[in-house]
């Protein structure tokens, strides 16, 4: 429990000071949000609030004892995530400033901890509104975006990650990155058979590291990861430390997506082992001779290698049709969520078939990165930048690009990442031109600061894609823009109006970001017929799509009360408790790894008019489907098959197969009502003799 308060001009003077007296303050746990206080103060709409701690130091350092760091220990004061800003004290003296709502920050408190047992730690963190959409300059990405959160006024300011002390020795690793950056893949060995493993296969790891060394000297660090040790050895200077360096690690097991295999992780060890007596000098590629171990960071992390040509994502190689959706912050406010809750979105991901989640414009917390590491569903990551940023942002978002690969660049499941998320005005004032038309001029946010960001992210990670933004049309001279948003269903029109479009400009349907409707009785037919049509697309050109979006933003609250009283308007298929709406049905459906499809229906027929569908079977299993046979049958209102038509055949592994064309006449003696197209793929025999049903789908218009 801490002691906080508003911010005032008088208190801003002396709270940080020992003998301060903050007993009239509000109590409110950390980690949380000082929105989330209910007792003693309503700090919901202030921008800058003061905390508070007084603590004991640790036992260690009243005992003297050193622990495994030699005598010479040290003390480090770890935020993990203060939104937005913040303005540290420690016994009345100032340590620094932090930024970034998910970047962890170390401050060394040493020196601060040895001189008194009792201590007060202070904390002003500040977080402003969201203010101009068109001029913003806050990293907070989709937090505070009112458009995808659904409040104007809400601040997510607090100290809503743990805050620890930690000890090192006189060697400190201030900062630590780790990524696989190539994977050689070889022929599956026998001895290897069943265990991922294959022979001849070869995985890189490139790590970084800063280490912060008083006075210098040598410092050896030392690697170990699935059963391989590696030291890299160096004669480190006084101060900071930057190294680089790469580990090769043979026959390790494969990470795979869950549609293309096994989820295997290893932990990756990385020590400071600083040489202080003479004569322990160690050698390269093997363990020191001697010395104490100063410091370790410990990395969870899986061997593979992505790459995305033409749209299409490969990981190890095998290329994957990416079934995604968009997923929100799981509460307004993030520190609210708990663990199962930010974990389930993965699990529910997974159970609706999908490969490939990307939490719109934010970093999310932990547990759902462990949760994709675990599960085996890729994450597309966006940095927490939306809409048209302001240009005082272009140094801190540098910055924060960094601090984003740091702390996810060892995730074997995030595969691409993501510079800037719809780099284009947010007012919806109309113009005199379609926002096409407006949308090729230069512009400051796509031309300099995505640019920008998309060399930071892929200098600091060579190992992904890197994809500047999304929702750029083509823009001349190139005509290249980058991902689709494809609202047909949403902004008039019909969701079957899509497969019209695309036939005309396929540029559009290469890879889709973006879809849906929060109109519930329109939400089926939207997921159904977008999905449907971009799987019969599949690779030719669509390399995968997102829906928008999985689920809605949950109450910042835990009261089941307040979250059910929320509006049903969201994009997700799943509402802020997590329960069922009418797309999820459809969404589960269309995501099934064996599918069969028509073309969409008109909206209604007339008598003599021709049916006339292509019908396709999707298959993104890894095999041959073997012998099928598929069965269309058009029925008229009273129940009566009026035509139909069956193929038989096989459909390749990872394959669109177009079956053939149904034509039907309808009939002039036909009653008005609903018409169907019922399909249905059974296997060439069942157990019992009997063709097997696979798959089946219905489509229905009605006859005027």
């Amino acid at each position: 429990m801490w002691r906080v308060a508003a911010a005032t001009e008088r208190r801003r003077r002396a709270f940080h000071e020992s003998g301060y007296d903050d007993s009239r303050w509000a109590e409110m746990p950390v980690p949380s949000h000082w929105a989330q206080l209910t007792e003693g103060a309503d700090l919901s709409g202030e921008e800058s609030v003061l905390y508070r701690r007084c603590f004991d130091g640790p036992v260690e350092l009243s005992s003297g004892t050193g622990g495994d760091h030699g005598s010479h220990q040290r003390w480090w004061l770890r935020l993990e995530g203060v939104a937005q800003q913040g303005d540290v004290w420690f016994d009345g003296s100032y340590l620094g400033h932090t930024d970034g709502y998910f970047v962890p920050h170390e401050l060394e408190v040493t020196e601060k901890l040895a001189a008194r047992s009792e201590h007060v730690l202070a904390i002003e963190a500040t977080c402003r509104r969201f203010g101009d959409p068109d001029n913003r300059t806050l990293l907070t990405g989709a937090l505070q975006d009112p458009e995808l959160c659904g409040s104007n006024g809400l601040i997510i300011g607090g100290v809503w990650r743990p805050v620890r002390l930690r000890s090192t020795g006189r060697v400190a690793i201030a900062h630590a990155r780790a990524a696989c950056s190539e994977v050689t893949v070889g022929n599956q060995s026998k001895e290897a058979e069943g265990s991922g493993r294959r022979r001849g296969l070869r995985a890189r790891l490139s790590l970084r590291a800063v280490l912060d060394v008083p006075g210098g000297g040598p410092v050896d660090l030392r690697t170990t990861v699935a059963g391989c040790e590696h030291v890299h050895s160096l004669s480190a200077a006084h101060g900071e430390n930057r190294v680089e360096w790469t580990v090769d690690v043979d026959e390790p097991p494969l990470w795979w997506p869950h549609a293309l295999g096994e989820q295997p992780l290893c932990d990756l060890v990385l020590e400071a082992i600083a040489r202080d007596e003479p004569g322990n000098e160690a050698i390269e590629g093997e363990a020191p001779a001697g010395g104490h171990v100063h410091d370790r960071r410990r990395f969870r992390i899986g061997f593979r290698s992505v790459s995305m040509r033409r749209w299409v994502l490969h990981v190890n190689g095998e290329r994957l049709f990416a079934k995604g959706a968009n997923l929100l912050p799981v509460r307004s406010l993030p520190a609210a969520a708990t663990p199962s809750e930010v974990a389930n979105e993965i699990r529910a991901a997974r159970n609706a078939g999908l490969d490939l989640v990307r939490p719109v414009a934010h970093i999310a917390r932990p547990e759902l990165y462990d949760a994709a590491d675990e599960l085996g569903v890729l994450v597309w990551q966006d940095l927490p930048v939306r809409g048209l940023m302001n240009r005082s942002v272009a140094s801190e978002a540098r910055r924060q690009a960094r601090e984003a690969v740091d702390l996810l660049g060892h995730r074997p499941s995030v595969a691409v990442w993501c510079a800037h998320d719809q780099p284009f005005s947010r007012l919806r004032r109309p113009g005199p031109k379609p926002a096409v038309v407006s949308r090729q001029r230069p512009s400051w946010n796509r031309d300099v600061l995505d640019r920008r960001l998309s060399r930071v992210l892929s200098r600091c990670d060579g190992s992904r894609p890197v994809v500047p933004h999304t929702g750029v049309p083509p823009r001349f001279p190139l005509l290249d823009g980058t991902t689709s948003e494809l609202w047909f269903g949403l902004h008039g029109g019909r969701a079957a109006d899509l497969a019209a479009t695309l036939a005309r400009v396929p540029a559009m349907g290469r890879f889709v970001s973006a879809f849906g409707t929060p109109a519930a009785d329109d939400q089926p037919e939207v997921v159904k017929t977008t999905i449907e049509t971009l799987r019969r697309l599949k690779y030719r050109p669509t390399g995968g799509f997102m829906l928008h979006a999985l689920a809605d933003v949950g109450a910042a609250h835990d009261a089941e009360t307040e979250a059910a009283t929320e509006p049903e308007g969201g994009f997700g298929v799943l509402d802020g408790l997590r329960r069922p709406k009418p797309g999820w049905w459809a969404l589960q459906e269309a995501c099934r790894p064996l599918i069969v499809v028509a073309d969409p229906l008109p909206e209604t027929v007339s008598t003599q008019d021709v049916l006339d569908l292509a019908v396709h079977v999707v298959n993104d299993a890894r095999t041959d489907t073997g012998q099928l046979q598929v069965q269309a049958t058009v029925v008229d209102p009273r129940g009566t098959v009026i035509g139909g038509q069956r193929w038989g055949g096989t459909v390749g592994a990872d394959d669109c197969a177009l079956v053939g064309r149904l034509s039907v006449v309808v009939p002039s003696t036909i009653r008005p009502g609903p018409l169907s197209v019922e399909l249905t793929v059974t296997s060439r025999e069942g157990p019992n003799g009997d063709p097997a049903p696979i798959a089946t789908n219905r489509y229905t218009t009605v006859v005027a």
